[in-house]
């Protein structure tokens, strides 16, 4: 049996995952589930498939990836199964969500819309798709069920997608990025990748978060700053975070997802 890897924007406050993994267990007992995270912002696409695609790389060969963050339930959007070329297969709205991950697998090279009744659960909720349509789904594909079962094929061309993550926009010496999520200690992680941003560690830039220029100095770990000061980070991820060391940077800013953050060169502040 595959394993599910699971990722919602849900948070664990109420009872949606859990009746998830129940509806999933209870046709596939036995399976093995990782919760990857369940606390994308809400409703935020892009932060999804950015935590999703990374976490391709660390996850076992032919896993089920479920992921629900789905602002368009009960609309027209189509609910989609996917085969990628490396074999691990994927299940959520058709929004962008799954695209990133399975192109770092190899690439969508069947689709199918989730449409057969016969593998979902009953009444369909027009709020909670992620109980009664996308985690049966999963847990048939988990235990064998071939994808096409469950609904009609659709061309990979179909498919939605996001602008892609990561690409900042440069205007002469500047660097401009965007908030893509912000962490439980209140860094805000870039689009700005650590390979494409040219930096070395050291160097001292203005940042602009829209109201006036601030220093930040880019440093390899947080025990290379002081307590307090503005930083720049690469996360786990290996994209940057505006921070604050020992502090909150999305608070003490008023940062919030989806800020641009402008970064210029600063005059002969180069090195450590």
């Amino acid at each position: 049996m595959r394993p599910v890897c699971f990722l919602t924007d849900f948070g664990l406050a109420d009872d949606f995952v859990g009746t998830c993994k129940g509806v999933m267990l209870g046709i596939a007992p036995g399976l093995t589930i990782v919760d990857l995270t369940h606390e994308v912002p809400g409703f935020e696409v892009e932060a999804g498939a950015e935590i999703l695609h990374h976490a391709t790389r660390y996850m076992p060969p032919q896993t089920v990836f479920l992921a629900v963050v789905d602002p368009g339930v009960g609309t027209s959007r189509r609910a989609l199964a996917l085969r990628t070329g490396r074999d691990a297969l994927m299940v959520g709205p058709d929004n962008g969500l799954l695209l990133p991950a399975a192109e770092s697998l190899g690439g969508v090279v069947e689709a199918a819309v989730l449409t057969n009744l016969d593998y979902q659960i009953h009444p369909v909720s027009n709020t909670f798709h992620g109980r009664d349509v996308f985690a049966p789904a999963a847990a048939y594909l988990a235990s064998g069920t071939p994808l096409r079962t469950l609904g009609p094929g659709v061309g990979p061309s179909a498919l939605m997608r996001l602008d892609k993550i990561g690409t900042p926009r440069e205007r002469g010496g500047t660097l401009e990025a965007g908030i893509i999520s912000i962490d439980r200690f209140g860094n805000a992680r870039l689009s700005l990748l650590q390979e494409e941003s040219g930096l070395a560690y050291g160097d001292v830039l203005q940042v602009d978060v829209g109201y006036g220029h601030m220093s930040v100095r880019y440093v390899e770990t947080f025990g290379s700053s002081n307590a307090g000061e503005l930083v720049l980070v690469p996360d786990s991820h290996w994209r940057l975070s505006l921070s604050i060391n020992k502090g909150n940077a999305s608070q003490a800013l008023g940062l919030g997802v989806g800020d641009r953050v402008r970064l210029l060169p600063s005059e002969g502040t180069t090195g450590a």
